[in-house]
């Protein structure tokens, strides 16, 4: 099933205008920056075991395929 889904979305994406293509990818770069400004907040305001946590969270989220 999961193949079937990212056959689906690898068509979709070939459709895709390349300027809408780079837009869609910008996007995702600008959300990345926000999650980082998000985390360093979070280890101010409740200290640097959350955060570490926090990081890891993106570090794997941003590893996994399809991302």
């Amino acid at each position: 099933m999961a193949i079937v889904a990212a056959l689906k979305a690898k068509k979709a994406w070939d459709r895709l205008p390349p300027e809408q293509r780079q837009a869609l990818l910008e996007k995702a770069r600008r959300q990345g920056t926000v999650a980082a400004q998000k985390t360093a907040a979070t280890a101010r305001t409740h200290g640097p075991v959350v955060a570490r946590r926090l990081a890891d969270a993106l570090a794997r989220a941003r590893k996994t395929p399809g991302r």
